[in-house]
């Protein structure tokens, strides 16, 4: 594969990742839409049944089943999306996106192995990345990661490098996700403390290891047990991405973290002109299983749309105007690839119209 362009680092980019990607988001703008929590989706679907009155336990099937109705609720809302197996290779998938939609697959178990008490979390894959390369255009890896738990973080590291080598050669940009997770019995308030350091260092280690690196920032708050608890403060959110920034290898793209929206939104818009991106699922969706319209499953893919489609486009119009295009990090790029992409600038399309009265 030839060579279209080069990270700082040294590493190269083939012409098929770069096609891939200039293919779908030629004007730089890289937003996902993020469907592949398959224990989180459980816990909603089940609260969906709940609200209902459906006395059902969520499943597997439930579950490919609500990211099929999401997919084609997006309708191309988003520039790609990220789903899991279940999804993606359930049969007429990607005709429910549409052809001009980047599809990702998550490669990684929902379930790490735990080790050490629960001290340390072991990524494992679900599918092989060379078994389903001809079903997605992207792949996706997620590691949890405690930097003071070396253990696991050697051998998470070690994983990772060697799925986004078997990536490299498959010729498919890896995005590559690491999450830091509550060690046992510590609260949230005692974790997102440990936040803004261990970021760094997460960044700094592990991202030159795919083609993009999906992130968190610190919190805002936390809800600890019903209580809301302040955390860090938008400077502080501000210097920590703008450090992750200068250690990372890769443009990072924001992940919500299980937050609600209304932080996810101050979030993104604290460090849009630094990310290159959003990486959110829950945030833009979560309250559609118990709203008071969502009555089945057909009223529940309106209630996605109606709560869920303004967001995308909310964190999608900051993208497209302030957000760095999906090339930045790079150090060169060869004159073929520059032919594939456009820096002519965003054109947002109008949203809800107001009349403020002047």
């Amino acid at each position: 594969m030839a060579v279209w362009a080069k990270y700082a680092d040294g590493v190269e980019v083939s012409d098929s990742v770069f096609k891939v990607l200039a293919k779908f988001a030629p004007s730089g703008t890289l937003d996902v839409f993020a469907s592949d929590q398959h224990n989180s989706y459980l816990k909603l679907m089940n609260s969906f049944y709940k609200h209902t009155g459906i006395d059902k336990e969520a499943t597997d099937d439930d579950v490919r089943e609500i990211c099929r109705v999401f997919a084609r609720a997006l309708n191309g809302a988003s520039t790609a999306v990220l789903f899991n197996h279940l999804a993606f290779r359930s049969a007429g998938f990607r005709d429910l996106l549409g052809d001009n939609v980047f599809l990702i697959g998550r490669l990684e178990d929902t379930n790490a192995v735990k080790i050490d008490g629960g001290r340390g979390h072991l990524a494992r894959l679900a599918v092989q990345p060379e078994e389903v390369a001809n079903e997605v255009d992207g792949f996706k890896t997620l590691v949890k990661l405690d930097p003071e738990h070396k253990q696991s973080w050697e051998e998470n590291l070690n994983w990772l490098k060697d799925v986004y080598e078997r990536c490299r050669k498959l010729g498919k940009p890896l995005f590559n996700e690491t999450l830091i997770f509550q060690r046992p019995g510590e609260s949230k308030a005692e974790m997102a403390e440990r936040l803004p350091d261990s970021l760094i260092e997460m960044a700094k280690t592990f991202s030159p290891y795919g083609d993009f690196y999906k992130t968190q920032v610190p919190f805002l708050w936390v809800d600890d047990d019903g209580r809301v608890v302040p955390t860090s403060s938008p400077l502080e959110i501000r210097r920590c991405a703008e450090e992750m920034a200068r250690v990372s290898a890769r443009p990072m793209l924001l992940l919500s973290a299980a937050v609600d929206f209304s932080q996810y939104s101050a979030q993104y818009a604290l460090v849009c002109d630094i990310f290159a991106g959003p990486m959110c699922g829950r945030a833009y969706f979560k309250e559609a299983f118990t709203d008071p319209a969502t009555k089945d499953m057909d009223t529940l893919a309106e209630s996605f749309k109606r709560i869920a489609l303004p967001r995308i486009k909310q964190i999608k119009d900051l993208a497209e105007v302030v957000s760095p295009p999906w090339w930045h990090k790079y150090e060169w790029i060869s004159e073929e690839a520059k032919s594939m992409i456009s820096e002519s600038g965003a054109e947002i399309k109008p949203g809800v119209k107001a009349d403020f009265g002047y």
